[in-house]
């Protein structure tokens, strides 16, 4: 009995200091005798309550640390709460996007994982979109000073433990940390941990996408495949089962940015070959059998794996080069712009000389470009990718933000010097 009352005491001090796993209350041998406890069923009836407490106690902590400027959205259908210090409208458009990235990720991936009635268990992630100012502060005051000098830059982050996911724009560094979010929700639900080349592979392959006709999402080629390309020209791609065998250390150590790059590039084969679904049922189904995701990957293609190695740098060779700035005489706007404070990129300046008479008038300096023929352009990468098909001469609508004022802009491309 004496058991019993000091681990509710001690399981109520865990709820009070933001344990929200109410699966792994249930399942846990180990609080077998706590489990016939009235005080535990009463903490079980009540778990909605208690995951919206928690939510509150999270929002009101985080409010004191992003204060002015700030205000809050819910989203109850994913169980996020937005504090954001962006443009509403941008903001909302933000939302939007979250929205159909998580459908996505249902039918691609996960697999019920909007199931509302298992929904109803997972905890609230309080989403914090901060301005520039605030973000560096507290990137700073969770990583160290040198968190933005070389490799280490870091665009958002997702603490799982904390509940709690903070991004410093509205663009890639956004989705993919949503997509942790997404991930540990579907990892929490059945017990698993999944290693950290499945973890960044998989949140870095919604970094870049394109829609089709019907407005359905599809990860594409981008820089960070570029880089893998590089590396395979050079004979330095390293094999899919040695990428898979890295600890968080070896991952993220001496070339991180290759090593995101690889994990992505492996999961786009995956999503480009058909077999991205098929890989997560497998792997998932027989993680204790392998946790490394390579014998899911032999049983789904039906190969082995140093045949899938073969084919999978085949598929490298051919995968489009994704430009990485406009260089000169390519396709331009005619504007310069600089990466702005996270909802996209701003006009930094406007040369009559160099703009296309189709342009002139319609941009001045301060003005947010937010897509380009309806394709959001967040940062400057997603811009330069975005506009590196089109052509000299062709005419492309563009959308901006001008203080509180939105506008369209027909513009004709034009060479840039």
């Amino acid at each position: 009995g004496g058991d019993v009352k000091e681990g509710m005491e001690f399981l109520q001090k865990a709820i009070e200091n933001g344990f929200t796993d109410k699966r792994q209350l249930t399942r846990d041998g180990m609080l077998r005798n706590l489990q016939t406890d009235p005080g535990f069923k009463r903490i079980i009836d009540n778990w909605p309550a208690v995951l919206i407490a928690r939510r509150d106690a999270n929002l009101k902590g985080l409010s004191e640390q992003f204060k002015k400027g700030y205000t809050n959205a819910n989203d109850d259908a994913l169980r996020l709460t937005y504090r954001s210090a962006f443009d509403e409208n941008s903001a909302v458009a933000a939302r939007a996007e979250l929205r159909q990235i998580a459908q996505w990720a249902d039918a691609a991936v996960f697999g019920d994982l909007l199931d509302p009635v298992k929904m109803a268990d997972d905890p609230w992630v309080i989403v914090v979109l901060p301005n520039r100012q605030d973000f560096v502060r507290w990137i700073v005051a969770l990583y160290g000073p040198g968190v933005g000098s070389g490799n280490s830059t870091i665009g958002g982050s997702y603490e799982h433990d904390a509940k709690r996911l903070v991004s410093m724009d509205l663009g890639s560094s956004l989705r993919h940390e949503f997509f942790h979010v997404l991930h540990w929700r579907d990892m929490t639900r059945r017990g698993q941990f999944h290693p950290i080349w499945i973890m960044e592979g998989l949140c870095s392959l919604i970094e870049d996408y394109d829609t089709d006709s019907r407005g359905g999402l599809h990860p594409t080629a981008s820089w960070r495949s570029n880089t893998v390309k590089r590396l395979e020209k050079l004979a330095k791609l390293e094999p899919i089962e040695v990428v898979a065998a890295l600890n968080p250390a070896e991952f993220s150590g001496q070339r991180p940015l290759a090593r995101y790059a690889e994990a992505r590039t492996i999961f786009l084969y995956l999503f480009d070959t058909g077999h991205l679904k098929a890989w997560y049922d497998e792997y998932t189904r027989t993680y204790r059998e392998d946790r490394t995701g390579i014998k899911a990957m032999e049983t789904v293609l039906g190969k082995t794996i140093k045949d899938i190695n073969k084919d999978y740098k085949a598929w490298v060779r051919l995968l489009p080069e994704v430009p990485e700035q406009i260089e000169p005489g390519m396709a331009s706007l005619g504007i310069e712009i600089d990466a702005g404070a996270g909802e996209g990129p701003v006009v930094a300046s406007v040369s009559r000389r160099r703009v296309a008479a189709g342009t002139k008038g319609s941009f001045r300096i301060g003005d947010v470009i937010t897509s380009i023929d309806h394709r959001a352009t967040r940062d400057i990468a997603e811009l330069v990718r975005v506009l590196g098909p089109y052509k000299v001469g062709q005419v492309v609508e563009v959308a901006y933000r001008r203080g509180r004022n939105y506008g369209v802009a027909e513009v004709e491309l034009v060479p840039r010097e």
